[in-house]
């Protein structure tokens, strides 16, 4: 025995036939198309918004005066037109947005080269006269698309800053497969007075796979005491992600404040680390420190108590500077001078004897033209 559907129910009709789904012959019959699942109007370009045939029909009413008289191969030949038309419209609008996406690319490659190189951002507005001055050379048809490159002082910025947090994602999105790390922690006073605090990074996957990266580096406005440097550390790794209990070593310079017995960052990070997890790092001193401890140690001063001697005859004087800028240049020397040397830049002396040992032949010539005696120096 069947079941009756109640009188009053109604039958719901399937999207086939409300003919919802687009058909080919509609292309011919009312000019329209189907592009990414939207029905395009091939004459005024707007989109139907529902694709039943009424609403298809209803539309195509507003150009049937102009477009039914095209018939047979007319027909069909308008409308091949129409839709190369489309093709047109659509590629020129993707060639746009092909440009676009390519200066703004191009706007972050030289941005990321600018702060690379420690330029100032001021410096993207005359890289891109220099591109604007080759382009117009080079070629001059593609002017435009270097003009579409934004490099101001403030672009430059915002793309830096871009950067660097694009960095720190990916850091973070590092962090978790990382099975053992150590910091370099290093506290300094920048050329405006302000205290910086530089941590980098060093870490190991399961794979042996090395990552070293500037960590970050915080700014100190108040004090540098050690307290103060492990509170900025400690919340730099839990920003991070990175766990104290992977934590391997930690290297620092020998300033008070690292390496204090009670309140030292190294000491506090111990301390920290004992109450957590109950297990203890490897601390080590900068190597770079150590090896200024060994120059002081070795006293190279009679060695360079002469060389100074010398290179300061030269330097100091602006004529004997310039005559044996231009001796040096007469001898196709590499060298075009000698360079001073400065205690408190202290990696510059092997340069600096080198300098000097290299051009000893052309420094005793110039001495004598100048009725020096080289050993006089001594």
């Amino acid at each position: 025995m069947s079941i009756s559907k109640p009188s009053g129910s109604k039958i719901k009709r399937k999207i086939a036939d409300e003919h919802r789904i687009f058909q080919v012959k509609w292309e011919l019959e009312y000019f329209c198309c189907e592009i990414k699942d939207k029905i395009i109007c091939l004459i005024c370009n707007n989109t139907i918004n529902v694709p039943k045939l009424y609403n298809i029909k209803r539309h195509y009413e507003q150009h049937k005066s102009k477009y039914n008289n095209y018939e047979g191969l007319m027909r069909e030949e308008k409308l091949k037109e129409l839709k190369l038309g489309v093709k047109k419209q659509q590629s020129m609008f993707s060639k746009v947005l092909q440009e676009s996406e390519a200066a703004v690319h191009a706007s972050y490659v030289l941005s990321e080269l600018i702060a690379k190189h420690s330029k100032p951002f001021t410096d993207g507005d005359f890289i891109k006269e220099c591109l604007m001055k080759a382009g117009e050379i080079v070629c001059p048809g593609n002017v435009k698309a270097f003009q579409s490159i934004s490099l101001s002082r403030n672009t430059v910025a915002e793309r830096v800053t871009d950067l660097a947090a694009n960095l720190s994602d990916q850091i973070k999105a590092k962090s978790s497969s990382f099975e053992s790390f150590s910091i370099a922690c290093d506290e300094s006073t920048d050329i405006s007075g302000k205290a910086q605090l530089a941590v980098f990074l060093r870490s190991c996957d399961k794979n042996f796979n090395i990552f070293e990266e500037l960590l970050e580096l915080i700014p100190m406005p108040g004090t540098t005491t050690g307290e103060d440097i492990f509170t900025c550390v400690f919340g730099l790794l839990q920003k991070y992600n990175l766990p104290l209990a992977k934590l391997n070593s930690v290297a620092t310079d020998g300033a008070p404040s690292m390496t204090g017995k009670n309140k030292g960052f190294v000491a506090l990070l111990r301390k920290k680390l004992s109450e957590i997890h109950g297990s203890n790092i490897h601390h080590m001193h900068c190597i770079i420190h150590q090896e200024v401890l060994c120059t002081k140690v070795i006293n190279m001063e009679n060695v360079l108590s002469y060389i100074k001697k010398v290179i300061n005859f030269i330097r100091s004087r602006g004529l004997n500077q310039r005559q044996f800028t231009a001796f040096l240049s007469e001898l196709d020397s590499e060298y075009s001078g000698l360079s001073y040397y400065t205690e408190v830049r202290w990696l510059s002396c092997s340069k600096i004897l080198k300098q000097f040992w290299d051009l000893k032949e052309e420094i005793c010539q110039f001495l004598k033209t100048k009725n020096q005696d080289i050993f006089s120096f001594a």
